[in-house]
């Protein structure tokens, strides 16, 4: 269990949660124990309904933190940290369990007016959207948006047709998890356990992998997205060059400018990095009241302008 449940590490900026160092060997671990953990409390009979009610909670904890891994693009697998495990961490399974409870009692209610009927159409149409339901929360981080039927709605609208894959694939699960739970007596029970673990753990993950292939469509930003990570190096290479910049700026202002070209050839270099080093040191130092350095830096990029020419290079 030391390898699923940690104390939480400090967070990164980019990064709210880190990837576990686990592989993904930490879902079938946590499978394997929880499962163990419910049989041995269904043994203990009412004695053991505590500990099975814990265990469940963590095992939805977990559920959600995968499906949030997945959606930000992390890499490998998340671990249930001790803050998670903790009633007061992660609090979803308890809110969606006492919305889904309230749910039903008010669709109950509705039964002497509307018929049974129509109830079940309601609690149909509940079931439908409950994936909309769960990502629309991952993609606002609101339990109130999650539950706002235009919100639901342009969830939707944004998963598209894979929507459609999700709810087919739950159908298939629970069609799978009702053979498990119910006529395949000949399995151990810890064994069917682990089954249906495993079946909700993949349709949580499923539907984070489609929140994650559908955030331009969703308007979500994920922490590890390409983009992201692009924009990321993109500001760490504009302070460098800012650095850079600076630095040639000061040796300029002492007068020596032949200092400024030496830094400027050192970084540039011979090689296929020349042309563009120097187009964006001209396009920075062209703007400087003394124009010594950018005619220089002018001259020697339509020098290695016309090289990469002759050497069959296209124009930029």
């Amino acid at each position: 269990m030391a390898a699923m449940i940690r104390p939480r590490m400090s967070d990164h900026e980019h990064a709210p949660r880190r990837p576990a160092r686990h592989g993904y060997a930490a879902p079938v671990l946590l499978v394997l124990a929880f499962s163990l953990m419910l049989t041995l409390a269904a043994d203990a009979w009412i004695l053991g309904l505590p500990a099975a009610l814990i265990v469940g909670s963590w095992f939805f904890k977990y559920a959600f933190l995968l499906m949030d891994h997945a959606a930000h693009g992390r890499p490998g697998t998340p671990v249930l940290s001790a803050e998670d495990a903790n009633p007061l961490g992660e609090t979803r399974p308890i809110l969606y369990g006492l919305a889904f409870a309230a749910f039903y009692g008010a669709s109950g209610a509705l039964a002497p007016a509307l018929g049974a009927s129509a109830v079940t159409v309601i609690r149909l149409a509940g079931w439908l959207l409950l994936p909309a339901v769960l990502a629309t929360h991952v993609v606002t981080g609101s339990f109130a948006a999650a539950l706002n039927p235009f919100a639901i709605a342009a969830t939707v609208r944004g998963l598209g047709i894979g929507y459609v894959l999700v709810l087919a694939a739950a159908i298939a699960c629970g069609a799978l998890g009702h053979f498990v739970a119910f006529d395949a007596g000949h399995l151990a029970f810890m064994a069917r356990i682990a089954v249906l673990m495993s079946l909700c753990l993949a349709l949580f993950l499923l539907l984070g992998v489609l929140i994650h292939r559908r955030r331009f469509e969703l308007g979500f930003e994920a922490d590890h997205a390409p983009e992201r990570r692009q924009a990321r190096d993109d500001r760490e290479r504009d302070r460098e060059r800012d650095r850079f910049v600076d630095q040639l700026f000061a040796e300029c202002r002492s007068g020596s400018t032949r200092s400024a070209w030496a830094t400027i050839e050192q970084r540039a270099g011979d090689g296929a990095q020349r042309l563009p080093e120097l187009e964006w040191i001209y396009a920075r130092v062209a703007a400087w009241p003394d124009s010594r350095l950018a005619s220089r830096v002018a001259g020697e990029l339509i020098n290695a302008l016309l090289a990469a020419l002759d050497a069959g290079a296209p124009a930029p």
